[in-house]
């Protein structure tokens, strides 16, 4: 398992403040790609109205090219952070 660390996507979120942090726990960059174009439906937890799905994420070359990925234990499971941008209001 890997840990990616995606310090800055600019399209995250459906909400009005798009960006954020990204943090994906899985084996390779292929469940990664797969995870984000919704092959896995996932919801965050903290709210009704967001889920991945409905994000439509784009990790961009660039994204890609910054992130940094950390190797960890095979016994670690699956898991998906999402830290949206707050915003300035």
């Amino acid at each position: 398992m890997n840990v990616y660390i995606f310090k800055d996507v600019m399209q995250l979120t459906d909400r009005y403040h798009s960006e954020g942090g990204l943090v994906i726990v899985v084996k390779d960059e292929e469940q990664v790609a797969n995870l984000i174009n919704g092959a896995n439906k996932i919801t965050y937890k903290e709210t009704d109205d967001f889920t991945l799905a409905d994000a439509d994420i784009e990790l961009t070359e660039e994204e890609w090219g910054n992130v940094i990925i950390y190797p960890t234990d095979e016994t670690v499971e699956p898991a998906i952070y999402v830290f949206p941008d707050a915003g300035c209001c």
